[in-house]
Order: C-alpha cells, then sequence, then structure tokens
C-alpha cells in the first residue's frame, strides 16, 4: 500500500508544498505570502495562514490530506546528544532534562521526541551508548499548528525541525546509492533574511550555523540604487529585471553572504579536522541567483553538486521545485 503526504514549508516570503509518494516526488507548489503573514519565522495569523494553504491546496489540486509539516526553528529546538544506553521508558523520562540550555520554564509543557541514529556496542556486544536526533517545541505551540493545518483541510501527521527532514532525505538517497564511504553533506540554504549551514555525516546532524544576512538584503539595496520600493525591488531581484544582478551594490552582497559562509565552512573544518567535507548543495531561493551561487562556490573549499540529484522524482520538475528540500523530506519514511 502507498504511503502519500503533502509536505509543507512555511517560509518567511513563500510557502512550499510537495505532493510524494512512498519517498518520491511528485509535484511541488510555491506561492509567494502576502506582507505580514510570518514575522521572522512566526505565524502573525494562524486563521489567515490556514486560509491561505487551504487556497494554495485548491488551486494546485492537493488532494492527500495526511500533512507532514516543517517546524521552524522558532517554535522548535534540535540538537545532536550522545546518551548512555537505556531503554524507551527511561529515555522519555531522561530527554526533557537535556533541553536545559533551551527551556527554562516547566518541561511539562513541552513535546520531546529523538530519531535514533547510532547504537554503540561494547565488545561483548553490549549497548553502552547512543547516538541521537533530538526535539522539542511547546504544546500549545503545536496544538495551534494541529488546528492551522485541520482547518486548511489536512491532517497533521508530522511535525519536525527540518534538520530531521534533511536527514529523511539523505537516508533515503543513501539507500538507493548504497556509497561504499559515509559521505559529509553540507547544505547552504540562501534565504530570504538569513543564510543557513546544515552539515550531516551520512544522515547523522552534526551542526546548524545561521548567518544574519540573506537576499532581503538584495530588496533593499537595488530599492536604494533605482529609487524604488521595495517590493518592486524584490521584483527586479526576483527575475533580473534589468540585470540588477550586476549592479556593484548586489555584488558588493553577494561578497559579503560568500564571505561570511567561507568563515562558517573554515570553522567546522578547524573544529572537525578528521572531516572529509567535499561537497555543497544549495537550496533556498537565493540558490536561484546564479552571480551569489558562483561568488560562494569561488569563496570555499567545496565542489557544489545539484540539490536535484538527492531526489527521486516522478517526471521533470522545474528548477524551483528543489529551492526546499526540508518540504519534500519530512515526508519520507
Amino acid at each position: 500500500m502507498s504511503d502519500s503526504f503533502t509536505g509543507i514549508e512555511i517560509g518567511s516570503r513563500q510557502v512550499k508544498m510537495t505532493q510524494c509518494e512512498d519517498n518520491c516526488v511528485l509535484r511541488v507548489a510555491i506561492e509567494p505570502l502576502p506582507d505580514n503573514y510570518v514575522n521572522r519565522g512566526t505565524i502573525v495569523s494562524m486563521e489567515a495562514m490556514s486560509e491561505f494553504l487551504k487556497e494554495m491546496a485548491k488551486k494546485h489540486r492537493f488532494t492527500d490530506k495526511k500533512c507532514a509539516l516543517v517546524l521552524p526553528n522558532s517554535v522548535a529546538f534540535s540538537k545532536r546528544l550522545t546518551m548512555p544506553a537505556m531503554t524507551v521508558e527511561h529515555l522519555k523520562i531522561n530527554l526533557p532534562y537535556e533541553f536545559h540550555d533551551f527551556i527554562n520554564e516547566s518541561r511539562k509543557k513541552y513535546v520531546f521526541d529523538y530519531c535514533l541514529l547510532e547504537m554503540h556496542y561494547n565488545d561483548d556486544g553490549r549497548p553502552f551508548s547512543m547516538d541521537l536526533m533530538a526535539a522539542a517545541a511547546p504544546k500549545e505551540k503545536l496544538q495551534e499548528y494541529t488546528l492551522m493545518i485541520k482547518h486548511a483541510g489536512f491532517k497533521l501527521t508530522v511535525a519536525a525541525p527540518e534538520i530531521f527532514a534533511y536527514s529523511n532525505l539523505i537516508r533515503a538517497y543513501e539507500a538507493e546509492e548504497q556509497p561504499e564511504e559515509t559521505r559529509e553533506y553540507c547544505f547552504v540554504d540562501l534565504g530570504y533574511y538569513t543564510t543557513k549551514l546544515h552539515i550531516f555525516s551520512s544522515h547523522r546532524f552534526e551542526v546548524t550555523r545561521e548567518i544574519d544576512h540573506g537576499c532581503s538584503l538584495l530588496d533593499r539595496a537595488v530599492a536604494d540604487e533605482r529609487n524604488l520600493d521595495e517590493h518592486i525591488a524584490h521584483a527586479y531581484v526576483t527575475e533580473n529585471y534589468e540585470d540588477v544582478w550586476s549592479l556593484p551594490c548586489c555584488q558588493d552582497i553577494f561578497d559579503t553572504i560568500a564571505v561570511e559562509i567561507m568563515r562558517a565552512i573554515n570553522f567546522y573544518g578547524f573544529n572537525n579536522p578528521a572531516s572529509r567535507l567535499d561537497t555543497v548543495y544549495f537550496c533556498g531561493g537565493g540558490s536561484l541567483i546564479t552571480p551569489l551561487v558562483d561568488t560562494v562556490v569561488r569563496s570555499i573549499p567545496l565542489a557544489p553538486r545539484p540539490v536535484a540529484e538527492l531526489f527521486k522524482t516522478a517526471g521533470q520538475l522545474p528548477p524551483e521545485a528543489f529551492t526546499s528540500p526540508a518540504a519534500a523530506g519530512i515526508t519520507y519514511r
């Protein structure tokens, strides 16, 4: 029996929907959000967002009611853990205490979950430690998201932070490709307000770095340079209207973002001298801005690979379909 999901990722400027079946991407839809729907990762009105999702699903004929949702970093905390080997019941008791650096209020107000990455055994075959990816989110927020998705016509079946989605994607890819050695993966998400780097060793999450520079800087620079409203400038940047990508002010921003990415990658290499990271995958809306990607590639010691190679798809999909790997990976089992 096939397992079909609608994957949803709500970004700062766009909503991405995927229709996936048995770890295969069938369709992707991307719609721009009206102003003031999302403020730095926080949905301003759940009612307005549910109506937007309902209309988007109707427009693009997304009929799979089971929904897998990417939770933003403003809602969910996630971290990589190494803990002593223990039973599931003991883990349920101990896991909340691993989030003491994130949570200052009662842990009873939060939901905790985890994904087992690897169990370590001693010489006589007994487990002694385990690697986990763990997540925590406020119960109240999850209830709000569940209702929002329900009012949009879906049933929320899966909700997890984006690093779980990337991990799912890598796990499915490696199950198909069967690499002989452990591979490392670096995803550079060129977003609107920020740029994020996610690094994995196989499907095991290693680190995320968030840089406070994003493509919104281009909108402001073009607006100032051409004396435009920022909304119009955004259209100029998106379409490279009148070749605005070649403006010196835009190139300065490309350089700034590239330098920050280079620093983050070098810092990871310094802290992980045994790392064999050699490739990078670009995603996010900024991945469609060719000179931005080219500038970053010239600045880092990693070879670019098309993120599309990690997907199994039914037919040809346009380049913009691959700007949000998380919207697909969140549906993977």
